[in-house]
């Protein structure tokens, strides 16, 4: 199945959005001051990402050799499986699991039953959202006990948003003749016991269903989000400032990219102008990435619009903390604390730290 790079970075733009019904918890306050440090993807630095310091970053970027996967259906793109923890026992945790491609539609020989090994993608029957999230936390915690869906919902206007980005890319495959890819977006809320502690858990994600033009269907912006319950409110405003800290490195993107596209004519065709897609795609990404975010699902409130400065740009973030400060390597440190200068903080090396203001 061929995948181009522009949704890879999209997923990871979104690496860890915040949705409203997992923080559905009596409200705690906020620790009075957030020191956050910008963290390289630990395997091959393709992007950054901001991480409360003391917290741990485990996972990344991963490649799928298809001589031993049996073809090339997992390994056009890279995959990322990346995870930020509070502790080693991932207490309070954030996970973006890998997109994986999954072979099912009228293409696959009627030999290729439920298991078999297809083009290097698993023969499995493109379940429906509640069913793949189900399925997803089983794996993802084996040892759950108490397991108990609390909630589950669609998310219509994250799946047309997602459709938006892949317009280009459907609309050459309508042209071929062939029935485009189709999203379908949704979450469930679960409640756990594990190694002694209750856990809220949110699972969500988008399935793209690409049957009928390639004999495939898989999984996008699959994420798990947990806390112990009752503590969820108290870590909402951390993890919406990981939620929206990507910045890719350009020389891996570019890499990537260039990559992505040997990789693709060698193991499939499709289409020749695949280089002015992706361009047109990355052009619309941030216009995307807001319309995402605007979504009643995903958008978080308690945002404020700030000026950096040190690059000049307006940046929208978090208006949890009163004080709000950035360096010129793109740290922040959130305070609640009117009277803390980090300037004046013997316990920190840095002493370019400057006050931004809200701008509304």
């Amino acid at each position: 199945m061929v995948r181009r790079i522009t949704l890879l970075l999209m997923s990871l733009a979104f690496i860890f959005p915040g949705l409203n019904p997992y923080l559905a918890y009596a409200a705690k306050s906020v620790p009075a001051t957030v020191i956050f440090q910008r963290v390289a993807e630990p395997k091959e630095n393709a992007f950054t990402m901001l991480v409360p310091k003391g917290w741990l970053v485990e996972g990344g970027i991963y490649r799928v050799d298809p001589s031993r996967a049996g073809g090339p259906g997992n390994s056009v793109e890279a995959k990322c499986d990346i995870a930020v923890k509070s502790d080693r026992s991932g207490t309070v945790m954030l996970r973006r699991l890998p997109k994986i491609n999954y072979a099912d539609g009228p293409i696959v020989p009627p030999t290729h039953g439920p298991g078999a090994n297809y083009n290097g993608m698993t023969v499995v029957r493109m379940p429906n959202v509640e069913g793949f999230l189900g399925y997803t936390f089983k794996q993802v915690h084996p040892g759950a006990k108490d397991v108990k869906i609390v909630r589950k919902e669609p998310l219509p206007k994250l799946a047309a948003a997602v459709d938006r980005a892949a317009a280009p890319l459907n609309s050459q495959i309508a042209q071929a003749g062939v029935k485009p890819m189709s999203f379908h977006a949704g979450f469930i809320v679960v409640e756990y016991t594990e190694g002694g502690t209750r856990y809220k858990e949110l699972l969500y994600t988008v399935l793209v269903d690409a049957r009928a033009s390639m004999a495939a269907w898989s999984n996008d912006f699959t994420t798990l989000m947990r806390a112990p319950a009752g503590e969820a409110d108290n870590w909402k405003p951390i993890l919406d400032i990981v939620s929206n800290s990507v910045q890719f490195n350009p020389q891996w993107v570019a890499g990537e990219m260039k990559g992505q596209g040997q990789r693709a004519d060698t193991a499939r065709r499709v289409l020749e102008d695949m280089n002015r897609i992706d361009r047109e795609i990355v052009a619309h990404r941030d216009r995307t990435r807001k319309e995402i975010q605007t979504d009643q699902y995903l958008t978080l409130t308690g945002k404020n619009d700030y000026k950096n400065p040190f690059t000049g740009k307006t940046e929208r973030d978090t208006s949890d903390w009163k004080m709000r400060w950035v360096n010129s390597s793109g740290e922040y440190i959130y305070s609640n604390d009117t009277q803390y200068d980090p300037t004046r903080d013997p316990d920190e090396r840095r002493k370019d730290w400057k006050l931004t203001k809200p701008l509304r």
